[in-house]
């Protein structure tokens, strides 16, 4: 059966974010598409550990397998493409350190803006994390610009820990309904560029689809210089949407919250971003283990 078939048989069910097994239909896309074999990973992982040893900015670094594996799903097992990618993660750690670090764990209870980003309890039907951004919840001064870098930098990282999301991707809402100056004004040229380089040449994170809904004039304005950056793959997997509705020509009711046309009455089950930042406080530079 086909990787294909198996997504369309598998629709018929629903795979909850918080899984401890890979089902057969994703363990056949990491063979056929990531080129992930038994043999092949073993036979990677000590190549890249090579690579690694050999490379100025990594080779006092020891790092864990199951981080190494991350970055060779998502290079497709192209161990330079691999090393190139976590050295860069390595060298915008050493550059940016505190950005690496957790927010107070008080924020989550006593600061609201930190709501503004979610982990949905239910994966699309091939098998995507789904994340919620809701930019308009974020008061910056309520939360500070670094913090809110942090939080995300953070909560990706530690999603990635996961072996499903690692093959199967991320799906991305961003809704910037309630947004004004105050959020806009931080979208400048340097911040801009710095969220572009850290999600696509330091995580290793596969962009299924990315969606915006309520955009503002300003938002498609600078929608038009950010997509002269992107490659056409993830430009056309880019969906901008005039009513919320239209997320459900793309999701079933399932996935979404009852506030998209959805049927999850609470988005925030998961808790997975405050799990996120407590996880955090044991990543060292050598990474972690996966979840299961």
């Amino acid at each position: 059966m086909s990787t294909q078939s198996l997504v369309m048989h598998n629709e018929e069910k629903e795979l909850p974010f918080q899984m401890n097994y890979i089902p057969e239909f994703a363990q056949i896309k990491c063979e056929v598409e990531l080129n992930e074999t038994p043999e092949r990973r073993k036979q990677s992982i000590q190549e890249l550990k090579k690579l690694l040893a050999n490379d100025k900015s990594t080779e006092k670094i020891c790092f864990h397998n199951d981080l190494l594996v991350q970055y060779l799903r998502h290079s497709k097992y192209n161990t330079n493409k691999a090393l190139n990618q976590l050295r860069n993660l390595i060298v915008l750690r050493n550059k940016e350190e505190k950005m690496f670090q957790p927010i107070p764990d008080e924020y989550f209870s006593t600061k609201p803006s930190a709501k503004f980003l979610i982990v949905l309890p239910k994966r699309s039907p091939d098998g995507c994390t789904m994340v919620l951004f809701q930019i308009g919840k974020w008061d910056p001064k309520e939360l500070a610009l670094e913090d809110l870098k942090k939080m995300i930098l953070v909560t990706f990282l530690q999603i990635l820990r996961d072996p499903m999301t690692q093959i199967n991707g991320f799906k991305i809402i961003h809704d910037f309904a309630g947004t004004s100056l105050e959020q806009i004004k931080y979208c400048t040229p340097q911040n801009l560029y710095l969220f572009y380089y850290i999600s696509l040449y330091c995580i290793p994170g596969r962009y299924k689809e990315i969606h915006f809904i309520n955009e503002t004039p300003v938002l498609r304005f600078l929608w038009t210089i950010i997509k002269k950056f992107l490659s056409d793959k993830i430009r056309n997997r880019v969906f901008f949407h005039s009513r919320t509705e239209e997320l459900l020509n793309y999701f079933p009711k399932s996935v979404l919250p009852v506030q998209y046309g959805g049927e999850i009455l609470d988005m925030h089950e998961t808790k997975f971003v405050e799990t996120a930042n407590e996880e955090q406080k044991k990543n060292t530079v050598e990474g972690q283990s996966n979840f299961f």
